[in-house]
């Protein structure tokens, strides 16, 4: 890194929560939930220093002119303290027609009868009747009337409801909670299913207490004086909300009053997501939101003085990030499954919005959307799992229901509806109320043989039918993230997944956490957590803060074959090639009917180095060592033999927490002891690590 001089750590000091604030938001912040996951406790010398280590790194990422454009951001927000429009101005007249979203209410006839799906939406009503609030594994405590907007359900205490936005310090604060409790209950997402049922049912009580809470979150929320306006993206997602209610509920429960309060709350958002762009390296699929938000508000609200500047705008920049973020192999460049998801949804939303006002997207950037589900689709299995690869928060634009769902699965049912690709479907379709914008699709499996190889995006994918069972094979070897803090990334190049007959065997070691994950934050993206090799203990790629990375492991895919009675994949990195003079190579390889095989070696000149390779199990399966190696089973079938052939040594652990070792996140918030077949020992150049993957019993 660098050298730092102290003027420059003083300037930069005023800087780090707007730069904060900003690119880690409500998106990327995360819970506490228990006092070991906490990191940094109340002492305000741990704090100081993780601020200051934190700013070097991120000063390090970034270059002369994103400097220039943070010192200009933090002026303007310095300014925006003392100084708020006249909301009334940022209006040309009365809300008159309410937005609709094209196509939105017609489309809902089709849940006329999911009957499932309806009474879980009354229920939903229900629990908010209560105040009774769930999200992220956790549920708010009983409160009469509208929830308290402000409240942390982990330690009872609430977020400051009146003091300017980004005077509100979260990064370090244990003793508060995590902001994303906050966060999530004030997206106001929970509230398009409630309406969606009071619109089917023409149920005007329901429509009345979705107002009620609109009206409450309005009063309590005043314009940036909460740390409900702290970040980009999450005026981007309520803004989404705000839309669908309206759609759905607006003309049958909206006063004339409360037309003119939400008008000047749209606006409020509008100017906000306007005036503070994410830009640079936090230009990921935040911009994407800040700037699909615009684009709709642009599109449906003409009545909002700049909309006619917003919607062209935005159009020009998502159509762009949409070439920078995906790859041109279609696969995201966040190199995350679900990120990726979520970027396409408001891609989807917005073109189809687009396309109903008559203001076509080009052709090139409904292609792009399409060949992405491409890639989604090759590494999605029989029953609809897809490897857990890089980080997931269950970000989602529509919402149905809350609690995790199956979220690529739901984007690649938009897409298959939106671009008339029905060989895009999921194989299982899930009633969603997405599904009442872009229709539903008939489920499709995929019964053939395919290797779907991505070089640029780094992924190759086998999907390979033997004895009636299907079998997923994917390997990593492509870069660790997008731009230069690879916020989203993992260090698991050159890491390999296996799916059986649509059961995940050899698995991520998934998320976890964020912010308030710390140590735990580390070990859930570290290479140790994932199934590769590593050198001296050490990581391929160098973290430098929760969502940066000071040295990126370069993967390149060497050679593939892919033929069904014999494929192959061969890859390699340079995440150790500067401590230890050696290349990572992998090799993937079909070998007859039986399995497959895995080569590991070293190329370069160097000493010999301990190493470790390390395959994790999916929780609720069983491994045991017999005397042709380790047998993975479940109730008592044989999924998967393991044999070594070399001179490492292995073994299966268990779970610990010190060292934090062998644990899987099933979703965010959750960590479950898993177990994981490791193999040490020392090799060198011109050594080979084999092993055969038995498949076929």
């Amino acid at each position: 890194m660098p050298a730092i001089s102290p003027v420059t750590v003083r300037l930069w000091n005023r800087l780090w929560r707007a730069v904060d604030d900003q690119e880690k938001g409500v998106h990327e912040t995360t819970m506490t939930r228990e006092p070991s996951d906490r990191d940094g406790g109340s002492d305000s010398g741990p704090r100081q220093f993780e601020s200051f280590a934190w700013l070097a790194d991120r000063l390090a990422a970034m270059g002369p002119a994103e400097i220039a454009f943070r010192f200009g951001e933090q002026f303007k927000r310095t300014v925006s303290r003392h100084y708020q429009p006249n909301f009334s101005k940022l209006t040309t007249g009365r809300l008159d027609p309410l937005p609709c979203l094209p196509g939105l209410m017609d489309g809902l006839k089709i849940f006329t009868a999911e009957t499932e799906l309806r009474e879980q939406w009354r229920e939903l009503a229900e629990q908010m009747r209560r105040g009774r609030f769930q999200a992220l594994g956790t549920t708010w405590p009983d409160h009469s009337g509208p929830p308290d907007w402000h409240l942390d359900p982990s330690t009872g205490t609430t977020w400051p409801s009146q003091t300017y936005c980004f005077d509100i310090t979260y990064r370090h604060a244990p003793e508060q909670g995590d902001i994303k409790f906050a966060m999530e209950l004030n997206r106001l997402q929970y509230l398009q299913p409630l309406a969606a049922a009071a619109a089917l049912d023409e149920d005007e009580a329901l429509a009345a207490l979705v107002v009620e809470h609109l009206e409450s979150w309005i009063t309590e929320n005043p314009p940036y004086q909460s740390v409900s306006w702290l970040s980009g993206i999450e005026l981007a997602l309520r803004v989404v909300g705000l839309l669908v209610i309206t759609t759905l509920i607006g003309h049958m429960a909206f006063s004339e009053e409360f037309r003119q309060r939400l008008h000047q709350c749209l606006a409020a958002h509008g100017y906000w997501l306007a005036r503070f762009p994410s830009r640079y390296s936090s230009a990921n699929n935040h911009r994407i939101a800040e700037a699909g938000a615009l684009y709709l508000l642009g599109q449906l609200v003409p009545s909002l003085r700049d909309a006619a500047v917003w919607a062209p705008t935005a159009k020009v920049v998502l159509e762009r990030e949409l070439a920078l973020q995906f790859h041109n192999d279609w696969v995201g460049a966040e190199q995350s499954p679900t990120y990726s998801a979520f970027s396409l949804e408001w891609f989807l939303l917005c073109a189809t919005v687009g396309a109903r006002m008559e203001d076509a997207w080009s052709n090139a950037s409904w292609h792009r959307m399409a060949q992405a589900g491409h890639h989604l689709r090759a590494i999605t299995d029989r029953n609809g799992n897809q490897p857990r690869i890089g980080d997931d928060d269950e970000g989602r634009v529509l919402y149905s229901l809350p609690g995790p769902e199956e979220h690529v699965n739901t984007v690649l049912g938009y897409l298959a509806s939106a671009t008339r690709r029905p060989e895009l479907a999921p194989p299982h379709v899930t009633p969603h109320l997405g599904q009442a914008m872009f229709g539903k699709p008939e489920p499709a499996q995929r019964e053939t043989f395919e290797f779907a190889s991505f070089p640029a995006g780094g992924y190759t994918a086998v999907r390979e039918w033997r004895h009636g069972e299907e079998y997923l094979w994917v390997m990593d070897h492509g870069p660790l993230g997008y731009l230069s803090i690879a916020a989203h990334g993992h260090a698991d190049t050159l890491a390999l997944w296996l799916h059986i007959d649509g059961r995940p065997i050899l698995v991520d070691a998934g998320t976890y956490l964020y912010h308030s994950g710390g140590p735990w934050r580390e070990y859930f993206r570290s290479t140790a957590a994932h199934n590769t090799l590593t050198m001296m203990g050490a990581n391929s790629s160098t973290m430098a803060g929760a969502f940066n990375w000071s040295h990126k492991a370069d993967g390149q895919l060497l050679e593939t074959a892919d033929s069904a009675d014999h494929w192959l994949i061969e890859a390699e990195h340079d995440g150790y090639l500067g401590r230890t003079g050696y290349r990572h190579r992998r090799r993937l390889e079909r070998l007859g009917e039986d399995g497959v095989q895995v080569t590991d070696s070293l190329h370069g000149t160097g000493l010999e180095e301990q190493i470790e390779i390390g395959f994790l199990v999916a929780p609720g399966l069983d491994v045991r060592r017999n005397a042709d190696g380790w047998l993975i089973s479940e109730k008592g079938k044989r999924l998967l033999l393991i044999a070594h052939l070399g001179r490492l040594h292995g073994w299966v652990e268990g779970a610990l927490e010190k060292p934090m070792r062998s644990w899987h996140s099933p979703a965010f918030g959750q960590r479950i002891p898993a177990q994981r077949l490791v193999f040490t020992g020392h090799i060198g150049a011109g050594d080979r690590a084999v092993f055969n993957l038995t498949t076929n019993f």
